[in-house]
């Protein structure tokens, strides 16, 4: 392979452990990519530790090739490269790579495997690139890379192969004729057939038949391909909808019960239980951008439905956990007229609030909504008589790669023109989208699936928070699909790990417009149920704004824990009545938004109750459910502020009553990011 380059700064990106034979190239010997060791993101630790192999597009003719040798013949199956993509410092993953194999070493196989790598330009993290071989046989491995930017480098090379059964002969290679050179063959005489030659006519139509068909063919693969290039985008995750994702979905209101050790109980999702007290509250929007669980979002649905209806401006309101079965949603037993509902809650105000207590409502006294509720609900409904959510044209859209895939729809990362702005304004850069196809049950009537994803989508659009990934259009022709606003760099946890440290009051700011944007949602009643730092987005000048692009993220598997192979469940993040009673509410929230602090003091690079399994951290939740006064919370990280982690345990008070509100929170964050600028 060829010799590594020199940095301008200095950094030798030279295989310094290589032992065989030292020139221009390095032959005969093992190094570095071979030695098990990965090299991290920072280029600067070469220095030290000799963690990458670099060659730089411009000090060599041609492109860098690495040969492999190997004892014996083998059959491989797939090849591993650890490659960095500092694409900052112009350093990313290779475009393309060649992969030739041999039995003897002096010829190659004329048809090697070509592997084109999708450029990234939005995480900077070191990443395997996994390339399948299709179990080819060699003895010779020869790996020819091409330059996406001006560096390429490599820390690990990894084959997956096994020792090839059979005996196998060196390639030979082929004779090469001279233009020169006239060359003479030798035939043994053939005698001459008697029979008739075919009648022209008969070749002439079967020739006029084959061009037919060709000319058919070619006319039908014109326009398979037009089609696919004016849809643009992947193929329907539709089809991946599956009669078991639904009827988790629909069971998950449900409880049941899951052995702890010691023999504790859990409640999770699986039995039924009588009580109206732990049942979750009502899901109003299927293709929220977040999870969106709302009473007054669902009286919003009425309101779209039926324009004719109006809501009184002084109903009252409770953030109750409402009387809801596993019935689905829509039902005669669901809600009357909006304006009946109106005037039950004015004139039934003593059977009202029984009602409530008997289903679990967090407060024991009936409370009317705020003033500034008032103004909200008042300016949603404004903004819903006047939105119109924009079709969003397939074309404009390219997919750059799938971000998550749950029950709800599958997500992918695109890049689009003509983005809406604020101001009603459409820009003509490009910018990145988060694009959600919804899942539904194919046997469900089309129009009823229509118009509730249009009913939805245009409440998603008229909500108003900077703070919020915000509805950017629809694509109305199935599969049905949501474009939503997604930001350059990323979620909030990649970000943390991989960036340089922001200085405290920068924190600060990060953690109050997450709590921003939470007020929104609080005073509409609104519980997202998975707040966490990998469900929030960052731009840039740190701007930051909630999502649930994380949720099915397969990156963050492993933030989920699964009980009894259900739905999966943001152990470390849930509020304990959450995960032993299936109760959520804006307070569960709270106690979400508190662990979320300790994420971006820790910089997301310390897991909550990183100490303890996920067993142990639901026999840890069980102490508040005993109320024994033995919980212990979240520890406070060496970074994080003690007035700030008194506020964060406020958080996490056994009783939800005495939680903050998101605009108490919203408040002290504010002063206190004030206080430290200055």
């Amino acid at each position: 392979m060829p010799k590594g380059d020199k940095r301008s700064n200095g950094i030798e990106l030279t295989d310094m452990v290589y032992d065989g034979q030292w020139g221009e190239e390095l032959r005969g010997g093992l190094g570095q990519l071979v030695d098990g060791k990965f090299g991290g993101d920072e280029i600067r630790e070469a220095a030290k530790n000799s963690a990458w192999v670099g060659w730089r597009n411009d000090s060599r003719p041609n492109t860098p090739v690495i040969t492999f040798e190997f004892d014996k013949v083998r059959e491989f199956s797939a090849v591993h490269l650890y490659c960095n993509n500092k694409f900052m410092r112009d350093v990313q993953v290779f475009s393309e790579a060649i992969i030739s194999f041999s039995i003897g070493g002096r010829h190659f196989q004329d048809e090697p495997i070509r592997y084109t790598y999708v450029e990234d330009n939005i995480f900077e993290n070191s990443r395997n690139v996994s390339i399948k071989l299709h179990h080819r046989i060699g003895k010779w491995v020869r790996i020819e890379l091409r330059f996406s930017a001006r560096w390429i480098l490599i820390s690990e090379v990894v084959f997956d192969s096994d020792v090839a059964q059979g005996n196998y002969t060196p390639e030979s290679q082929k004779p090469a004729i001279g233009k020169d050179k006239k060359t003479t063959t030798l035939t043994k005489e053939v005698p001459i057939s008697t029979a008739h030659q075919e009648d022209p006519l008969y070749v002439a139509i079967v020739v006029g038949v084959l061009t037919a068909l060709v000319i058919l063919l070619a006319v039908a693969i014109f326009l398979i391909v037009h089609r696919h290039r004016h849809r643009k985008c992947f193929a329907s995750p539709l089809a991946k909808s599956t009669v078991s994702q639904k009827r988790t979905i629909d069971n998950y209101s449900g409880c049941g019960t899951s052995m702890l050790p010691e023999n504790k109980m859990i409640i999770d999702c699986g039995l039924d239980v009588k009580s109206d007290e732990y049942q979750e509250p009502y899901q109003a929007l299927k293709c929220a951008p977040y999870f969106s669980y709302s009473t007054v979002l669902l009286e919003m649905k009425d309101f779209v439905k039926d324009s004719n209806t109006a809501l009184s401006d002084s109903s009252n309101y409770d953030y109750a956990v409402p009387e809801l079965s596993s019935a689905p949603l829509l039902t005669k037993r669901r809600l009357d007229s909006l304006s009946e509902r109106a005037t039950d809650l004015v004139e039934d105000k003593l059977d009202l609030d029984t009602r409530r207590s008997g289903a679990g409502s967090i407060r024991s006294k009936h409370s009317t909504r705020s003033p500034s509720q008032q103004e909200v609900f008042i300016d949603l409904k404004r903004r819903l008589e006047t939105t119109n959510v924009i079709e969003f044209p397939r074309h404009r859209l390219r997919m750059i790669s799938k971000l998550a895939e749950g029950a709800f729809g599958t997500v992918y990362v695109a890049e689009a023109d003509g983005v809406p702005e604020y101001n009603g304004t459409i820009t003509s850069e490009k910018r990145l989208v988060a694009v959600k196809f919804l899942c539904h049950d194919a046997t469900v009537k089309e129009r009823y699936i229509m118009e509730e994803f249009e009913r939805d989508v245009r409440i998603l659009a008229a909500l108003s928070s900077p703070h919020l990934a915000r509805v950017l259009g629809a694509c109305r022709s199935p599969p049905l699909a949501v474009v939503l606003e997604y930001l350059e760099l990323g979620d909030l946890c990649a970000f943390l790990r991989t960036a340089v440290p922001p200085a405290p009051h920068m924190l600060l700011h990060l953690a109050t417009q997450i709590a921003a944007g939470m007020q929104y949602l609080e005073s509409l009643n609104f519980v997202h149920r998975d707040l966490a730092a990998r469900n929030c987005l960052i731009g840039k000048n740190y701007q930051v704004k909630i999502s649930d692009f994380g949720t099915d993220n397969e990156a963050y598997a492993c933030d989920y824990y699964k009980v009894d192979g259900r739905i999966p469940l943001p152990l470390r993040w849930a509020a304990w009545e959450s995960v032993l009673r299936a109760k959520y509410t804006t307070k569960s929230d709270v106690w979400a938004f508190g662990v979320t602090l300790h994420e971006i003091f820790t910089l997301c690079r310390r897991r909550p109750y990183e100490h303890l399994t996920d067993n142990e951290v639901l026999e840890n939740l069980s102490h508040l459910q005993a109320d024994d006064g033995i919980f212990e919370c979240v520890e406070r990280s060496a970074n994080c502020p003690r007035d700030i982690y008194d506020m964060m345990r406020e958080c996490w008070r056994r009783d939800e009553l005495e939680r903050p509100a998101f605009a108490e929170i919203h408040l002290f964050l504010q002063r206190k990011a004030s206080y430290i600028a200055t």
